[in-house]
């Protein structure tokens, strides 16, 4: 899941190694990085100063039962089954600039169509030093944004709020461990739309700041927070934290746990990833949510994809969710990945 984006660099995200999956389309944001090396997609290189990269996905999905609780905050708690992402890179001596855009045509939850500007920011590197002002993705969160990006269609149970949001972050990255710290208008997602803030530099300010560590051969930890002054209600914070181990060549294990003040009392992943040969890969999830309400969730399932060429992949998953207090939730579903 990593060829596509991530968190500091480049455009491109495949599933190659942890680090480098998350980091090209989260470019402005999260620092996450799976393990799942199938549909990640490559770039087109434009000229020595532009390369453009993306994907459009279809699927068909089957539910039965009151659909669940599924995903991170900044997805609206949804599966994306349905979307298409195009993002540009540009570079020139020591400032990048990446404009996206995405648009989502359904969801699991009735979310109909929605459209918008994802990535709108620009960086400026100095040594390991890198400061970035703009829109971007916040740290916080094992799984991608971006779904192609990862073992499963559908989103985990681990709950956490990094939005897309306007400000600035300052990121440092040293032998074995990198660090950063954001300020943005939000740390909470605007109502009605799952990659905005708020717009308001007023008394709402977000923050969020992480620490990754790689000193450890093939082992990735991270550890982030956020907070907010939310406007008229009370303050709202967040944790996560994830670590990623690969085990071999061929298998990875990955676990994850994160709260939400006034949302959850705790969530978690746990996800083991085996590269079958360099086309399919298979994976298996276990994933909980101990909500403040009793809406507590736990979910299971296993997912496959199979790359059949580096523009095209088909990937497959089956899950079921127990919840607490409403129905159980079986669902499956078939997706068509082309990226670029």
């Amino acid at each position: 899941m990593d060829s596509f984006g991530g968190a500091t660099s480049g455009v491109s995200k495949t599933k190659t190694t942890n680090n480098d999956m998350k980091s090209r389309i989260q470019l402005a944001g999260t620092v996450a990085a799976l393990a799942t090396a199938s549909a990640v997609q490559a770039e087109v290189k434009i000229n020595d100063n532009l390369a453009l990269d993306g994907y459009a996905i279809g699927s068909g999905v089957v539910t039965e039962g009151t659909p669940a609780k599924n995903g991170p905050e900044f997805v609206k708690s949804a599966f994306f089954y349905d979307s298409a992402f195009v993002g540009v890179t540009g570079t020139y001596n020591d400032f990048t600039g990446r404009v996206s855009l995405f648009n989502v045509v359904s969801s699991a939850n009735g979310v109909a169509s929605d459209a918008g500007l994802l990535d709108a920011y620009v960086t400026y590197k100095t040594g390991n030093v890198a400061i970035t002002g703009g829109q971007y993705l916040g740290y916080l969160g094992y799984e991608s944004f971006h779904s192609v990006n990862n073992a499963f269609i559908s989103f985990s149970q681990a709950t956490y709020r990094s939005p897309f949001a306007t400000g600035a972050k300052i990121d440092y990255s040293g032998e074995g461990f990198s660090t950063g710290f954001s300020v943005r208008d939000s740390q909470i997602a605007a109502t009605g739309s799952f990659f905005n803030g708020d717009g308001e530099f007023s008394n709402d300010i977000g923050y969020e700041a992480y620490v990754m560590l790689t000193s450890v051969e093939n082992l990735t930890v991270f550890a982030g927070a956020g907070y907010e002054d939310v406007d008229g209600g009370t303050s709202a914070y967040t944790f996560d934290l994830w670590a990623s181990y690969k085990i071999n060549d061929k298998l990875t294990l990955a676990a994850e746990y994160a709260t939400v003040e006034d949302v959850t009392d705790f969530s978690w992943l746990t996800q083991l990833s085996y590269a079958v040969s360099e086309e399919v890969s298979v994976a298996g999830r276990l994933t909980g949510s101990d909500g403040l309400t009793g809406n507590d969730a736990f979910g299971y399932g296993v997912a496959s994809t199979y790359t059949l060429s580096p523009n095209f992949a088909v990937k497959g998953e089956a899950t079921l969710t127990d919840n607490s207090g409403a129905s159980d939730v079986f669902s499956y579903a078939l997706q068509g990945i082309f990226k670029f």
